[in-house]
């Protein structure tokens, strides 16, 4: 599964990655820069995340495990309230990561690294 989103027939160009990694968000911008991605947001606290939604707004939005101040999973809440943008998470702690989205029946996951490629189809289908 190597062909990137334009030949798909799927338009998302810009994405914004909340995680207090920034390991984990170069990993991911990789990721969706080889799914035809090409601009990015990569911020680390709520607020940041918020502001940058506010100057640019995403095409998806990716959070991580965790952010420095605030909640990622907030920050991706507040924003879908306003504007209809696909949610991913993207996690190494499944677990965990499924104990934090129960509440949260808009976003879609928590996926693995792997298996980028695979959610933002389906959050481009949804």
């Amino acid at each position: 599964m190597d062909r990137d989103l334009k030949e798909k027939g799927l338009a998302m160009s810009h994405a914004l990655i909340i995680d207090e990694n920034m390991l984990i968000s170069r990993a991911i911008q990789r990721r969706l820069e080889m799914l035809g991605f090409e601009s990015f947001d990569l911020v680390w606290t709520q607020q940041q995340a918020l502001a940058a939604a506010g100057r640019h707004m995403p095409d998806l939005i990716v959070i991580g495990d965790d952010v420095e101040t605030g909640c990622a999973v907030e920050a991706a809440r507040r924003i879908t309230d306003h504007h209809a943008v696909p949610v991913l998470m993207v996690t190494g702690d499944y677990t965990r990561a499924r104990e934090r989205l129960e509440q949260q029946e808009a976003l879609e996951g928590p996926f693995l690294l792997n298996e980028i490629e695979a959610a933002v189809e389906l959050a481009n289908t949804a």
